[in-house]
């Protein structure tokens, strides 16, 4: 965990094997937060799909503003939920778009799915040959890991790689 929260680029931690039959070129699974996520991770995760010849599975995962879920109103307020998840659906396409530009063999599967972060990631990365989280850049000396990359790494049955937002490409 110290390597973790001090390195200067990616770690990769590797815990134990898969259990059954391996697959081909099992999926790189990629954590995505808009507004969150640095260029380094999504060039990490794409260049690592790549390499392995793997689709990446973008996975984001968000909740219905409570606002929404449980106001008087809120069955008139469903469209707007729905309107919500339209939104985020373009967002993280506007987001991958590039990075699909860029790796054009690289089959991308958007994954989106309404729950918590670490919940969503972990169960869409229960087969995954790779599982690609970011690690938000040091401010003011602090040297800690965020709470998803927190139980990924400790739950995820895949290795974990942890890579820093604001890591220089390569």
């Amino acid at each position: 965990m110290k390597v973790l929260r001090h390195a200067a680029g990616p770690v990769v931690m590797v815990g134990k094997p898969h259990s059954g039959t391996p697959q081909q070129a099992p999926e790189v699974v990629v954590g995505v937060e808009p507004g969150q996520i640095g260029d380094a991770v999504l060039e990490f995760a794409f260049s690592a799909a790549a390499e392995r010849g793997a689709a990446l599975r973008a996975v984001h995962a968000w909740s219905v503003p409570t606002a929404l879920a449980w106001s008087p109103g809120s069955l008139y307020l469903v469209g707007g939920a729905n309107e919500l998840e339209q939104i985020n659906r373009e967002v993280l396409a506007d987001i991958l778009k590039p990075w699909r530009d860029k790796y054009p063999k690289v089959e991308v599967v958007e994954q989106f799915e309404i729950g918590s972060a670490s919940e969503v990631l972990l169960s869409n990365s229960a087969d995954a040959g790779l599982v690609v989280v970011g690690r938000r850049s040091h401010e003011a000396g602090l040297r800690r890991l965020g709470p998803v990359t927190h139980a990924v790494l400790h739950h995820a049955t895949a290795p974990v790689a942890v890579v820093p937002h604001d890591c220089p490409p390569g």
